[in-house]
């Protein structure tokens, strides 16, 4: 019986430092210092849309992996389903703005938003869903 208690001991203490060598690499840096800025890509909804319309894949490829950011003019503030935060802004089509879903952290920002006022938000997600720019994870600047 002690042997399989230092056996489990052995085991469980092999586990735990493993566990603590997740967060860095091979060379012992951490992996979080490794990591290079997301690249950001500036446009406005209007020609977010337009881009979109022309060519979704070479939209979508252009953005992979950056932080879109997003300018226009404000359709409205309104909440999803969820309760999430959501800024519709002005496209060419005016059934199809683009709706940038806000962190609730900028629920302040949102708040002091008006119809036809001027914004500018950055999206950490960007995609095409029912045929308008979608962006998620987003902070008004």
């Amino acid at each position: 019986m002690p042997m399989r208690i230092a056996f489990a001991a052995l085991i469980i203490g092999a586990l735990i430092s493993g566990c603590s060598d997740s967060g860095s690499s091979a060379g012992g840096t951490p992996a979080k210092e490794q990591a290079a800025p997301k690249p950001v890509v500036k446009v406005t909804a209007k020609d977010l849309f337009q881009q979109y319309e022309e060519n979704e894949v070479a939209t979508d490829e252009r953005i992979k992996g950056a932080v879109v950011e997003v300018s226009g003019v404000v359709q409205s503030i309104d909440k999803d389903f969820m309760d999430a935060i959501i800024i519709a802004v002005k496209t060419p089509n005016q059934f199809m703005p683009a709706r940038l879903q806000v962190q609730d952290a900028d629920k302040a920002k949102a708040i002091a938003l008006k119809k036809g006022a001027k914004v500018v938000a950055l999206c950490q997600k960007m995609s095409r869903v029912v045929g308008a720019p979608s962006g998620r994870d987003c902070t008004i600047q």
